[in-house]
């Protein structure tokens, strides 16, 4: 190199090794942050186990007291009479009610809790997304919401819990279903992709708002009222407990678009 190039060439070196080290240096805060945020949801994870432990026999119990204590005081009001006797009834019903949604809050979040023991079986999608529209079908049609599917042909199956996976679709569906109040559509989508083959529920209801968009999976939050915040996470934990993914994709107006991501049967 000539003497006076010399200069630039150690200029040009120094700003390529400074770049280097920059992008090393963001690949590392990067690992980081993942091993940070994996960390964090262990923790999170053992810290629901023992909560659950407790809830198992500290609430659990007192609610099945409770409910059958109520379901024996609605029978001896089983013919209310007076106006005084009605309400009394109505109140009683109220009561119940709320005791049997407590007792499935409870049920779903030690399930939730515990984990899944995983029976893993060649699982076609399109045939279990089929099944599961067919049973909304009447509901969705009272709803005025249209079913519309787009079935992958010759689809590879997956490998998967049927069950756990037909869980993790209901919930989705039920979603879809519950934030199109007016009516609207709900698209059932499968296709394959490299190693994974996915299904994607999409609706044409409102949306999710951006501000809510990074904690619809996080436990108990929720914008129904009512909700137990338990259904997405839920879907989450079965999609990692599979080694899969679930995706989002939403505009405000536009609809919601969730999609499972799950690995091919090794044939």
């Amino acid at each position: 190199m000539e003497w006076f190039l010399l200069p630039l060439g150690l200029a040009l070196g120094a700003a390529s090794a400074f770049g280097a080290g920059r992008f090393l240096a963001r690949r590392r805060d990067a690992r980081a942050s993942l091993r940070l945020r994996e960390m964090h949801e262990q923790e999170q994870s053992a810290l629901v186990g023992t909560i659950a432990s407790g809830l198992a026999h500290e609430i659990r119990n007192p609610l099945s007291t409770l409910r059958i204590n109520l379901q024996l005081l609605r029978e001896d009001w089983e013919n209310p009479i007076t106006e005084r006797e009605q309400m009394a009834r109505r109140k009683i019903d109220v009561l119940l009610r709320e005791t049997e949604r407590l007792e499935s809050v409870v049920s779903d979040f030690l399930r939730f809790a515990a984990g899944h023991a995983l029976r893993l079986e060649p699982t076609d999608l399109n045939e279990l997304a089929a099944e599961l529209l067919d049973f909304l079908a009447p509901q969705a049609e009272r709803g005025r919401i249209r079913l519309r599917t787009e079935f992958a042909r010759d689809l590879p199956r997956v490998e998967a819990d049927p069950n756990l996976i037909r869980q993790a679709l209901i919930n989705l569906l039920v979603n879809a279903q519950q934030a199109m109040p007016q009516g609207g559509e709900i698209a059932v989508r499968t296709v394959a992709n490299g190693q994974f083959v996915k299904v994607t529920v999409a609706d044409t209801g409102p949306g999710i708002p951006p501000e809510h968009r990074e904690k619809i999976f996080s436990l108990y939050f929720s914008t129904k009222p009512g909700g137990t915040g338990l259904g997405l996470p839920m879907v989450r934990k079965i999609l990692e407990e599979h080694r899969g993914e679930v995706h989002v994709e939403s505009e405000p107006g536009r609809g919601a678009a969730f999609t499972l991501c799950l690995r091919k049967h090794a044939s």
